[in-house]
Parts: structure tokens; C-alpha cells; sequence
């Protein structure tokens, strides 16, 4: 999950309140569904999860804590004007959509901005994809001359000041001679061309999503923030600049927003779209949800405590929700919202109705239990995946047969259902031969599945123990040691059949039954099938169906 900084007292600033040592700060973050990782001095290290992209900055945290202390409630308010300001996008097919706001009368210091490059990162990091899908940028925009145009532009033919330079570098030299151009001019170039933004007086202020312009840098002195959001997804773009400029208004005066309007492939827009998000909520089903008696009076303050408006229409509630509220999707999440507010540590602890008494599976015991004598054995315990491929179970060992295959295998890694675990050992010894000396002794217990006429699904799972012993003198004789050793301590009488299975040696393997049920075998593997595993040594496998034995 996303883990951000921030100064303590820039957070009190931000909300007007103070905090009475680390503990009432704590207490306070921890309601935000967040994990405090530390506090030392003024320095904050704070986890939130990745549904809340408000709380990304400090901003967005001030302002539900400013809900939660009732020191402001409902929808945050701000003033919203159209002085004309116009941008022009073209046609850029590999970053198509571009939404844009404006930002007035900001009061900005150094932690201020560091936390301003914060949010934009980690958006980027999260919704953006590392910039594939989406950037943002922030300009002075009392330095722009508008109207602005979006569009492709030959990399020759770009010039311009990139930050933190001291020198104009032509559209060749950022994308290849800085750090920002290594690590993002793959998703700028298209075709020889970049996108920029440009304005009116030939000034270009970005290549997207590589680097800004040295010219028009936020600085403490910019009062006037412009906000750009590319995207290869318009949702995408109006959500994220939903919290971009939601989260800078807290450090806003006059709190206002001013509108951009766009003449662009899509249409004639403006940006940003900050209109609410309605749902309708039942009283009933809060309180179903939550097993509480909380009357429409406390579920509207709560609401309005997590900063939605609230509109009373009688039996249900129309719950309007500030677009920067990712994660808010059902009433349900409207829910989780009140309980938030009234606060979880002032929910009365009791333990659930248990109608039956849990016990341990007994094949899960017993499976345990050959898991501790398998170790006392001397042998290793590795764990791998239930599905596997057929080059691995039926190519190398040499044995052709019906296998489970997925429909609509998403890696050609993972392509069918395991029927057996030895080959998989096989594989894990191959991986590991370089560090083994002398005799490998690995094992592992899990499930296994295989075509069957007599199951109604047509599927037979067993839980099945296998073991490896690989060395230079290895034989079958070994592996019926251990078996011996394994079945004795269990109380298990048993007895070997020969038997033929496709990969192992056909005088050297054997079929163990109990009770005249074939629950297995053991058997010392084919030469041919042992080089291709690329293993060198003398390889002895035995598969037990442990659920055979109970």
C-alpha cells in the first residue's frame, strides 16, 4: 500500500487543531483506515490504502480529519468561475485525453510543494501505471499565455528549459539525456513525435509524460496553479484531476476553481467535473449491516462527519459524494463510512453465535503428522503450484496420458492440473543441482487431479505425499527404506507389487497396497527421462495417496 510523509504541523495548520502528544495524533490517523508507521519530531510516516488516492497528501487527510473533529462537515465548498481560459487538443492517439483545471490564490511553502510532487507521484505510481496510462502536471499559470494546444510535435523540432536545467535541450536530447527521458520517453514517442503542450507565444511546457518546463515551475511564490491530466482513459483523467484539485483547494484562500475549456477531438468540453455522486440509502440497511439501532439523526451526522451532504427524503437518504471518493461504489461503502465516523473502538465486542464446534480436518492432521516424520527422515520440504504445464508432466516424463487442462490459460507456464508431484521435484532439483552436495532429499504434500469416469464431476483429487532421492549410488532400495521407515511409524501394514509406470525402470518399480487397495508406488526413474531434467544422478521417486491411507 502507498506509504506518504508529511510534517505534523503542517497538518495542524491545515486543520486548525492541535494534537495532545503522538497518541491523539495516532488515534486520529488510524480512523482513516491508514497505519501509522512512525512519528519522530515533526516527520510522519503514514500507510494508506491504495482505494483512497485522497489521502495520497496531506491535504486530503486534513480535510477528513476536519469531518471526523466536526470542525467542518458535508461536501467541502468552493467557488467555481469561467474566465475563458482555452485549450485546443489534437489528435495525439497514444495519450488521446486531456483534462485540465485551475487552482487560485494558493498559499504555498516548501512542504506544501514537496507534498504537491507527492500526490502527483504517487497517482502516477498507482492509477497511472508508472505513467503508461495517465500523468499530471502543475504549471504557474500566471506565466502561460493562453490558449493552449495539446498535440504531437517532431522531436527535432522541440526545444525548450526541462527542470531543474539551466540550459534549453532540444526534444532528442530529454528523452535521451535525462533521467526522467530514459525512464518515460518510451510511452512519449509515437512515430518520431511527442506530445507537448504548448502556448500561445510558441512556449512549450511539457513533453508528456516525460518533463516539465524550467519556465513554468510551481514555486513558493505561484499563486495561480494550472493542473494537466493526460490519459489513455477519460474516466481516468476527470477522477484523477477530481483529487488533484480537490486536495489543493485546502491550501486555497478564496477556494476557487477556475474552469478550462476545451475544443477537443472528443468534443467542446471543461474540466474538471466536480459534481457530486448520488446514492440513495436506507436507514434499514445501515443498521442490518452494522447490527445497530442508529437513528436517521445519527446516520445523517455521521454522513456529513465523512464529508458527503446528506438530503433527507423521508425512508431512505440521497447521500452525495465528492468525486475524489474512489472508492465509494455501493451504499455498502456508505456504510463502512458510518461505522468509520462513530468510530470502530465504540463498537461493543462479542463473540459471534458459533452453532457448531470446529474441529481439525483429519486429513489435514494426518498429512501433518507425515510431513514431521518426512523431516525426521532427513528430507527437505518444498512447496509448488497445483498447476503446471504438459512439457513438464508429460514430455520429459515420457508419458503420454490424459490430463485436466485449462480452458483459457493465461501463461503457458500454467496450462494443465497437476496428476502427479514427482516431476515437479524433478524440476526443483534441476533448479537447485549446483548447490547440492551429495545425496538430494526433498518432499511435498498436496493435491493432485486427474480425469475420472466414477466421480460425478469427472475429476479424482487425491492428497498426495512424494518424495525425491537423488545421488550417485541411488537406488530403488533406498526409496523403500524410507517408505518402510514412513509406513512403519505410521502403523501402516502394506505390501509391494510390481508394477510398470511409463518413466521409471521396469524391474525397479513397484506399487505399494494396503489393505489390497493401490494407494502408490515407488520406483527408481528411467535414465532418458532423468537427462531430460538436465539431473546427472540416479533419481528414486515415490507418490502416496495419503487419502487413501485414512
Amino acid at each position: 500500500m502507498p506509504v506518504i510523509t508529511f510534517k505534523r504541523s503542517d497538518l495542524e495548520g491545515l486543520l486548525g487543531k492541535y494534537f495532545n502528544g503522538d497518541e491523539e495524533l495516532i488515534a486520529a490517523l488510524n480512523r482513516l483506515k491508514g497505519e501509522v508507521e512512525g512519528v519522530s519530531g515533526d516527520d510522519v510516516t503514514f500507510e494508506v490504502t491504495h482505494d483512497r488516492p485522497d489521502l495520497f497528501s496531506v491535504e486530503g487527510i486534513a480535510r477528513a480529519l476536519k469531518g471526523l473533529f466536526r470542525i467542518e462537515i458535508g461536501l467541502p465548498r468552493f467557488k467555481v468561475v469561467n474566465n475563458g481560459f482555452k485549450l485546443i487538443a489534437e489528435d495525439v492517439p497514444n495519450r488521446p485525453y486531456i483534462m485540465m483545471a485551475i487552482v487560485r490564490d494558493l498559499r504555498l511553502s516548501d512542504e506544501a510543494i514537496r507534498q504537491m510532487i507527492q500526490l502527483q507521484e504517487k497517482l502516477h505510481a498507482t492509477y497511472g501505471r508508472d505513467r503508461r496510462k495517465m500523468a499530471i502536471g502543475f504549471y504557474d499559470v500566471d506565466k502561460v499565455k493562453p490558449p493552449l494546444t495539446y498535440r504531437l510535435e517532431r522531436l527535432d523540432a522541440i526545444r525548450y528549459r526541462p527542470l531543474d536545467s539551466d540550459r534549453e535541450m532540444s526534444g532528442y536530447e530529454v528523452i535521451e539525456g535525462t533521467e526522467k527521458g530514459r525512464l518515460y520517453g518510451k510511452y512519449a514517442v509515437y512515430e518520431g513525435r511527442a506530445p507537448i503542450l504548448i502556448d500561445s507565444e510558441g512556449r512549450i511546457l511539457v513533453i508528456i509524460p516525460v518533463l516539465g518546463s524550467e519556465d513554468f515551475k510551481v514555486t513558493e511564490r505561484t499563486r495561480n496553479v494550472l493542473i494537466d491530466v493526460t490519459a489513455t482513459d477519460m474516466r481516468l483523467a476527470k477522477s484523477v484531476l477530481a483529487v488533484l484539485v480537490y486536495n489543493l483547494l485546502e491550501r486555497s484562500s478564496s477556494r476557487t476553481v477556475e474552469l478550462v475549456n476545451a475544443d477537443a477531438p472528443w468534443g467542446s468540453v471543461t474540466s474538471p467535473t466536480l459534481d457530486p455522486i448520488e446514492f440513495r440509502l436506507s436507514i434499514n440497511f445501515v443498521n442490518d449491516y452494522l447490527g445497530f439501532n442508529l437513528s436517521k439523526d445519527d446516520i445523517i451526522n455521521y454522513l456529513l462527519m465523512s464529508r458527503h451532504d446528506v438530503v433527507d427524503n423521508s425512508e431512505e437518504l440521497l447521500v452525495k459524494v465528492a468525486p475524489y471518493r474512489f472508492n465509494v461504489l455501493h451504499p455498502v461503502d456508505l456504510v463502512e463510512d458510518v461505522a468509520v465516523a462513530y468510530g470502530y473502538e465504540n463498537i461493543p465486542r462479542e463473540l459471534p453465535p458459533q452453532p457448531v464446534r470446529g474441529a481439525r480436518n483429519g486429513l489435514n492432521a494426518f498429512a501433518d503428522l507425515t510431513r514431521d516424520l518426512m523431516v525426521g527422515l532427513g528430507f527437505q520440504e518444498v512447496l509448488n503450484y497445483m498447476m503446471s504445464n504438459k512439457d513438464v508432466m508429460i514430455r520429459r516424463t515420457m508419458d503420454q496420458r490424459e490430463l485436466i487442462e485449462v480452458e483459457n490459460p493465461k501463461s503457458e507456464l500454467y496450462t494443465v492440473i497437476r496428476d502427479h508431484i514427482w516431476p515437479q521435484l524433478m524440476e526443483v532439483a534441476a533448479r537447485n543441482k549446483a548447490l547440492i552436495e551429495g545425496v538430494l532429499r526433498i518432499f511435498e504434500v498436496g493435491y493432485v487431479a486427474s480425469p475420472s469416469q466414477e466421480s460425478e464431476v469427472g475429476v479424482k483429487e487425491d492428497l498426495v505425499l512424494s518424495y525425491l532421492i537423488s545421488g550417485p549410488e541411488i537406488t530403488l532400495t533406498d526409496g523403500l527404506s524410507v517408505l518402510r521407515s514412513l509406513l512403519t511409524s505410521l502403523g501402516i501394514n502394506y505390501v509391494l507389487k510390481p508394477c510398470i509406470y511409463a518413466s521409471g525402470l521396469p524391474e525397479r518399480t513397484a506399487c505399494i497396497f494396503v489393505e489390497d487397495r493401490n494407494v502408490g508406488f515407488v520406483m527408481e526413474v528411467r535414465p532418458d527421462v532423468i537427462t531430460a531434467f538436465d539431473l546427472e544422478y540416479p533419481v528414486v521417486v515415490s507418490e502416496i495417496r495419503l487419502n487413501e491411507l485414512v
